[in-house]
């Protein structure tokens, strides 16, 4: 099992894709009564938070409210779980995390937190493609006599905790599923390259990613490729960490290994024999029929459906700057909500002149909705693949969470 762990600036966001995610179910609440909504929880959160704050006379003040957590057992681990179980395992990583004592830089002594004894939610969730259950958990910061949860390296609390719960149920520690995962990445790699008739590093990543990877490309300033990663179920891994010959300089030599060009056979030509003159025949000049194929003219754009509320807009891509929204757009750091898909879309409505469309896509996702100023579109000395980085800017900006009131922060 893996256990990530992660300070967030604005709940609100973080309990409701917890709870109101595609399919998630409420595992369990704590130190909180049932039945209320993400946001009704999130408020209560907060203002737990600021009731004791407010009593506080030194220290500085708490800028983000809560702590959430993603519990990753592998399939075999949780195959017969039942609600109970994830509720007792929701329980037991609290109760492990509470009991690992850390003394960050600047202590001398060695701090505990107390989630345990603290307002926490859990919803289950299932992953889109591998169909791997996965558990969140968010818990507020203050613990409910009113002490703050230290968060001072919360990543290494929470790989300790880990590695106790692995060690109670027997389980694969996270660097033995790393490694797996790695191996099996490896495998993918070479069979995705086995299958490829072609070279093409784009074809290489999208059959990386029809297999459930999350794929990045790295680009320098003069946009060459000069390198790449591969994520999967928390995850991630260089090309040269898969292997060296999955590296961008080595990769289409590992391709041609796996392609060997059939060697010609010689063979003896024939000795010559004297024909008859074949009888002169006139040449038939063939006028194009409608029976006769035509060359298959290869598209230059691609066709993306962005669903908006009820409407389904189609917009036309060119392939030239296709990958600057499929894989160089990023998900703003305080949103939880949004996906790169999300971003994407919103950048994509941008570069074809949908902002209204762009606006409400960016609003869904858990933006701001700031809109662009009046006269956005392309600049008379601007090409498609500099107003392609122009509009996933602008998207990153627009999925941006609006700013909390000055009240909320230090």
């Amino acid at each position: 099992m893996i256990m990530l762990a992660k300070v967030v600036s604005y709940g609100g966001n973080s309990v409701r894709y917890a709870l109101e995610k595609e399919n998630a179910k409420t595992v369990k609440v704590n130190n909180m009564p049932d039945g209320l909504d993400p946001t009704a929880i999130w408020y209560m959160m907060k203002h737990h938070c600021q009731y004791h704050q407010a009593e506080r006379t030194v220290g500085r003040k708490l800028e983000r409210f809560m702590t959430t957590f993603v519990l990753s057992p592998s399939k075999e681990e949780s195959a017969d779980f039942t609600m109970e179980d994830w509720a007792n395992l929701q329980d037991e990583a609290l109760e492990v995390l509470d009991s690992v004592g850390l003394t960050p830089n600047g202590f001398s002594n060695e701090i505990k937190t107390n989630f345990t004894n603290s307002m926490n939610v859990g919803g289950l969730h299932s992953d889109s493609k591998s169909g791997t259950l996965h558990l969140h958990i968010d818990c507020c910061r203050v613990d409910m006599e009113g002490n703050t949860n230290d968060v001072h390296d919360i990543h290494l609390r929470a790989m300790k905790a880990a590695e106790i719960i692995n060690m109670r149920h027997g389980w694969e520690q996270p660097q033995e599923i790393r490694n797996m995962r790695k191996v099996e990445l490896a495998e993918d790699c070479e069979h995705t390259l086995k299958d490829m008739q072609q070279f093409n590093i784009d074809r290489y990543f999208n059959l990386l990613r029809m297999k459930g990877y999350e794929v990045k490309p790295r680009y320098d300033k003069q946009r060459k490729l000069v390198g790449y990663t591969v994520g999967k179920n928390a995850s991630v891994f260089k090309a040269s960490e898969i292997g060296r010959k999955y590296m961008v300089s080595k990769i289409e030599a590992t391709w041609k290994k796996l392609h060997p060009t059939p060697t010609q056979v010689k063979t003896k030509p024939a000795s010559p024999s004297v024909a008859p003159a074949p009888r002169p025949v006139r040449p038939v000049v063939q006028t194009p029929t409608a029976s006769q194929p035509k060359a298959q003219v290869q598209p230059s754009k691609t066709a993306f459906q962005i669903s908006i509320g009820d409407e389904v807009k189609k917009v036309w891509i060119p392939n030239s700057v296709k990958d600057v929204f499929t894989n160089e757009v990023q998900i703003p750091e305080d949103n939880d909500i949004a996906t790169t898909e999300n971003v994407a879309h919103v950048a994509m409505l941008l570069f074809v002149g949908y902002i209204d469309a762009a606006t409400s896509m960016s609003e869904s996702c858990g933006g701001g909705g700031s809109a662009p100023s009046s006269g956005w579109g392309k600049k008379d000395d601007e090409d498609d693949w500099k107003f392609a980085h122009r509009c996933a800017q602008m998207a990153h900006f627009m999925c941006k969470p609006k700013s909390r009131s000055r009240s909320f922060h230090r």
